[in-house]
């Protein structure tokens, strides 16, 4: 009887200790643009850098591989699986050693689709992952809640700064720059400056 009670006490503590579960994120967004507008914005190389709020940079290491540097400091490397034109789709996912602290996964794959929709697009963000702990009981902040937390509003980000148009600063630094000559360089004439000649 002892050893039946034991048995079944060890099964039940099996029963509630698990790996991972694929985690899922799925979100969409419209933008009013055309499609192909939108389209160009996405399927560009380190295109991400331009307009998600998140990210400051981006490096190519081949013509596969991408280097992304987010506002923490902390950086993932980005493999393009695939880049569809005729789908309007761009197809990733995470490779190497991620950093927790840039996204507390162990893996993930994502997908951008751009959609016509009239005159306008809709933009559709999934992806794939894994929590950052790979066996049973994590941490706290590598846990399956903290992946999806951090993987939502990665996506959510991203797609709204595609819907308002965003221009990361570094990428329209040169952009502000004309705008300010065009006010000043009277004045820096009349200076005798050489300063936005």
């Amino acid at each position: 009887m002892k050893w039946s009670l034991l048995l079944i006490g060890l099964m039940s503590a099996n029963a509630w200790a698990h790996g991972p579960t694929p985690q899922k994120t799925d979100e969409s967004i419209q933008v009013n643009a055309a499609a192909d507008a939108v389209w160009k914005r996405i399927s560009a190389p380190c295109a991400l850098a331009q307009w998600h709020p998140q990210v400051t940079a981006c490096e190519a290491v081949n013509d596969k591989q991408q280097k992304i540097t987010l506002k923490n400091g902390k950086h993932l490397l980005q493999e393009i699986d695939e880049v569809s034109a005729a789908d309007m789709t761009v197809a990733y996912r995470l490779s190497g050693d991620i950093d927790l602290e840039a996204l507390p996964v162990s893996s993930l794959n994502g997908k951008i689709k751009v959609v016509a929709d009239g005159s306008n697009a809709k933009v559709v963000w999934t992806a794939r992952y894994y929590r950052a702990f790979t066996g049973n009981e994590p941490p706290a902040g590598q846990d399956d809640e903290s992946a999806k937390s951090a993987v939502d509003s990665f996506v959510k980000d991203g797609l709204q700064g595609l819907k308002d148009g965003r221009q990361n600063a570094a990428a329209n630094s040169s952009g502000w720059r004309n705008k300010i000559c065009a006010h000043l360089r009277p004045l820096f004439k009349r200076m005798g400056t050489s300063v936005c000649a």
